[in-house]
């Protein structure tokens, strides 16, 4: 996904950028997204000379977006049937309620794994400046 932004402050190689909202950002789920737009921290990994005010083009690479899913969507899902596979073979004659149980921790447990790799990964997963569009500041 690529949007064009404007510069808003720079520290080193993180810029905050603001993004115009467009007519299609009205219906997205994504509401982070939609809060963060006017402050949105990116990543400027070839250093490009840039100032408060230029416009840039930034970018979130599908393979980044598809591994952030995966630790923070994926690992906890996979731990939400685990946990309950494993409530059933440890409690074998119990009702639901160990399995259901079990469950609910392991995903819990694996949520907060998953978004503690994701905090770890801060630069790697934030989206990254392109170019400077010239001309347009």
């Amino acid at each position: 996904m690529r949007e064009s932004g404007t510069v808003k402050d720079i520290s080193g190689k993180i810029v905050v950028v603001g993004i115009p909202m467009h007519d299609s950002c009205q219906s997205c789920m994504n509401g982070m997204c939609k809060e963060s737009r006017d402050a949105l921290k990116v990543f400027n990994p070839e250093g490009i000379e840039l100032s408060p005010g230029d416009e840039v083009e930034i970018e979130v690479k599908s393979a980044e977006q598809a591994r952030a899913a995966l630790w923070v969507l994926g690992l906890p899902l996979a731990a939400l049937f685990a946990g309950y596979g494993l409530g059933r073979l440890f409690f074998p004659s119990a009702q639901e309620g160990p399995a259901v149980i079990a469950a609910g921790l392991f995903f819990v447990l694996f949520l907060g794994v998953g978004l503690l790799i994701q905090k770890r990964r801060n630069l790697e997963s934030l989206p990254v400046i392109t170019k400077k569009l010239e001309g347009l500041a």
